[in-house]
């Protein structure tokens, strides 16, 4: 029997057929319905009209787009012949405000979604009180408008460089913003010090503490979460960071990757339209975000849980709580890094001179986002966005089903549901 779930306490909306056999998903296909047309409005603009629209793609993750098409466009420089020196403390802004956009998503994510939606089996009795994830989110994005001067949809970062140039009073104020965020986080959410949550090496250091994060920790357990939710155990990471490292992954062996092997094909969707299409690398699904990066990077306790429990629904979402702090720590170290002293901008030459090809490839909070622009003497002429969630949760065939597909098969309908916003589902950048 083939049912349709309208899926929503997620970024927009989306839809899924199940097809149920003996009350277990033997197969599900995701929908996403709405179309925006992001990238069809960019069409005929100056480069620079991209910094203010492409923003608005999303209401959550809007720096890490406004980021993604700066780097397109200094690429199209460099591919021009003009390339743009970057100055270390340009790189160190637009990295903290990234970074600063995912904790805060992952805080929201954490109190909005998974906790509520875990409240709803039977059994599981959490203390809820979702304000803690808007004020915990509150206190990133107030530290992040010191360097960007609004939040969401700022446009601060520019070709060469940032148009913010702090003062050491405001770097301050950052640092303060930053050290009440870490008290919020050790005091309501992690129960212990940033420093020892982040030296845990094995699942049984939750055990050691008290706190909402150990309480969502032990409601999985008791879901048996640590037993569903499998998917493929292949993941990649595409945007370069200082947070990141550039791979792919079988389970956690790594490889390289070649950005120009990822392409796109149409969803299969035979019950009704959607405007997504699915992202895959070398014709193949991967995983991405939180879960792919700490693999990547090689961090002790998400090896230790997948080692134990491999890409099961409780690996990816104590990885995504996990990066959370990981993020936060290094937060606090980019913002000691900022040097006034240095330019915020570096001068270009007039964008009219630049007919060329750019890509530019962000770690978004849900994975790797990707922009490409073409430009003919500074102008627009195509626009294409790959999202995160176009990797995840594409819609493949029975025969290759991607990473949220793969994840579903085999669960009732509301374990699968509940994996499904365990991915970070985003409707609205998907459907650009």
């Amino acid at each position: 029997m083939i049912t349709k779930e309208i899926i929503d306490h997620i970024e927009g909306e989306a839809s899924i057929y199940f097809d149920m056999q003996e009350e277990r998903v033997a197969f599900a296909t995701v929908v996403f319905p709405h179309f925006r047309g992001m990238e069809n409005m960019l069409k005929g603009k100056s480069a620079l009209d991209a910094l203010v629209i492409t923003p608005r793609v999303c209401g959550i993750c809007g720096h890490a787009h406004l980021m993604a098409t700066v780097r397109a466009i200094e690429n199209a420089y460099t591919n021009s012949g003009y390339p743009i020196e970057v100055s270390q403390k340009a790189q160190n802004m637009r990295e903290l405000t990234l970074t600063l956009e995912i904790i805060q998503n992952h805080l929201k994510w954490l109190y909005l979604v998974l906790m509520p939606q875990l409240n709803n089996f039977e059994n599981i009795m959490l203390n809820l009180t979702p304000l803690k994830g808007a004020y915990g989110a509150s206190l990133a994005t107030k530290a992040l408008a010191i360097l960007a001067g609004q939040w969401p949809h700022s446009s601060y970062m520019i070709p060469g460089g940032v148009t913010s140039d702090p003062t050491y009073i405001e770097l301050m104020q950052l640092r303060a913003h930053l050290e009440k965020l870490s008290d919020f986080l050790e005091k309501e959410t992690l129960g212990t010090t940033l420093k020892n949550f982040l030296s845990f090496e094995s699942c049984k250091n939750f055990n050691t503490i008290e706190s909402d994060v150990s309480n969502v920790e032990q409601a999985l357990f008791d879901l048996q979460m640590n037993k569903k939710g499998f998917s493929h155990d292949d993941f990649i990471v595409l945007g370069e960071h200082s947070f990141t490292r550039i791979a792919k992954s079988k389970a956690t062996r790594l490889y390289n990757v070649d950005i120009t092997k990822v392409h796109v094909e149409d969803a299969f969707s035979p019950k009704e339209k959607s405007y997504a299409k699915n992202a895959l690398y070398k014709d193949a699904f991967y995983e991405t975000g939180p879960l792919a990066r700490l693999i990547s990077k090689n961090v002790k306790l998400i090896k230790n849980m997948h080692r134990r429990y491999k890409d099961s629904n409780y690996t990816r979402a104590m990885a995504r709580i996990y990066e959370m702090a990981y993020l936060l720590q290094h937060s606090l170290s980019l913002v000691r890094e900022i040097d006034i002293s240095q330019t915020s901008c570096a001068k270009s030459v007039a964008l009219s001179k630049v007919t060329a090809e750019g890509i530019g490839v962000v770690e978004a909070p849900r994975g790797p986002l990707i922009h490409k622009i073409r430009i003919k003497d500074g102008m627009i002429e195509a626009y294409e966005i790959i999202t995160p969630t176009q990797w995840n949760i594409s819609s493949g065939t029975k025969q290759k089903p991607s990473p949220a597909q793969k994840a579903m098969i085999g669960l009732n309908k509301q374990e699968a549901e509940f994996v499904f916003r365990t991915f970070d589902v985003c409707s609205v950048c998907t459907t650009h």
